[in-house]
């Protein structure tokens, strides 16, 4: 039996030498950060959430340098049950495989199927609670598992081609490549999948994405065909030549997967509202962020937003700080509050900062010029972009359209 924490510290590794640049920052980020293409317009009150999800794609990796419970989250080695080889599917109940295969055995092939159920469960008994912080930060964990869960590589024995004498494909591909090419991982919105069973539905899923795990590693012997073996420009335009058809439908699969987990979450908790008087622990009504005008804009748009003189202590929770917060008392704003307000791309890329300054109560006009960015930026091609603010505890995000 392959021991677990072996394979532990290879992710530990991995995530190391990619904490900053690798699929962490990258490839969950794409996936999280483009929820708001799927969801209905029912649900446009989260708005607020989607420049989070996409800054909290990664905790979940985070955590497993601290966590000795996070690392088998992340994979199954699914070839590594006979059944699976003989009938293609396992036994979906986690007691009913543990006691088919002893708890070690699971727990050493990995256990992300029903961490995504767990993650599932904890958006939604957040949303019966109207809890929309921790729904919030529960949300980017499943999102995050649910891209691991679309990493073909998370979810076989062979899952650094150790057992195909093609170690380092892991990395090659979900970090490297992913990096190169990011920028043309497009997210197209789709209408949302309809959820009858949780379990059915995530483990159909997987199955599917399993199927490319050979895909992933006969692009890896392309690739290599092409560079006489090394790991060059050559090889890696070779690698997304072979894989970015079914590179790029992984990706928008996985962002419409967490969206329709989202959205059936949302239902199975009776659609709560933002607006509802039991979260007024986590309401922001006197601060607000505008929609720009005009939208869609060339090359210019005007953008508001407005800072409450106070706001009555609540004992807010504080996602966005380690610190535990202060006990409840007013907060006062005229003497000033630090403000951040940024332009991201559809990757979640940052493309102009508008404000970060201290601002005192008041209403405030900010305009933002797609042609008139700083020396050494990127011309702006048409397409979404977001802009996000953050004051205090505040955080909003709206979509706009530039349209050259």
């Amino acid at each position: 039996m392959k021991n677990f924490y072996t394979r532990k510290n290879v992710f530990i590794l991995l995530l190391t030498c990619l904490l900053f640049i690798g699929w962490a920052s990258t490839g969950h980020r794409i996936i999280n950060g483009n929820v708001q293409l799927f969801l209905p317009s029912e649900m446009d009150f989260l708005s607020d959430w989607y420049s989070v999800l996409a800054d909290h794609a990664s905790d979940a990796d985070y955590r497993k340098g601290s966590d000795p419970t996070e690392g088998p989250k992340h994979y199954i080695d699914l070839d590594n049950y006979a059944e699976f080889i003989s009938n293609g599917s396992i036994a979906q109940d986690f007691d009913s495989l543990v006691a088919q295969h002893g708890y070690s055995f699971v727990m050493d092939q990995g256990i992300l199927p029903w961490a995504i159920i767990a993650a599932y469960d904890s958006v939604r008994n957040c949303f019966i609670r109207k809890d929309w912080n921790k729904a919030m930060l529960f949300a980017a964990d499943l999102g995050h598992y649910v891209g691991d869960a679309h990493m073909p590589l998370h979810l076989t024995k062979n899952y650094d081609g150790q057992y195909s004498n093609q170690s380092g494909i892991h990395s090659r591909f979900e970090k490297s490549m992913i990096n190169k090419f990011s920028s043309q991982l497009i997210i197209e919105g789709k209408p949302l999948d309809n959820i009858d069973n949780l379990s059915d539905y995530i483990f159909a899923f997987i199955y599917d994405d399993y199927k490319y795990v050979d895909s992933v590693l006969d692009a890896d012997i392309y690739a290599r065909g092409f560079s006489n073996g090394q790991y060059n420009d050559t090889y890696y335009q070779k690698l997304w030549e072979y894989s970015s058809g079914f590179t790029k439908y992984l990706f928008n699969d996985a962002s419409l997967k967490l969206s329709s987990l989202i959205y059936s979450a949302w239902l199975e908790a009776g659609s709560p509202n933002l607006t509802s008087v039991e979260n007024t622990k986590n309401s922001f009504d006197d601060f607000a962020l505008f929609q720009n005008y005009p939208n869609p804009f060339n090359p210019s748009t005007t953008i508001k937003y407005s800072i409450p003189a106070q706001i009555a202590g609540v004992g807010f929770t504080r996602p966005f700080n380690k610190k535990e917060p202060a006990a409840p008392s007013a907060a006062n704003y005229n003497d000033g509050v630090h403000v951040s307000l940024k332009v991201y791309d559809l990757m979640g890329r940052e493309v102009a900062t508008l404000v970060d300054d201290l601002k005192n109560a008041g209403n405030y006009t900010v305009n933002f010029n797609a042609g008139d960015l700083p020396t050494g930026s990127r011309n702006l091609s048409s397409g979404i972009y977001f802009y996000s603010i953050r004051a205090d505890e505040f955080v909003s995000t709206r979509k706009f359209i530039l349209m050259k």
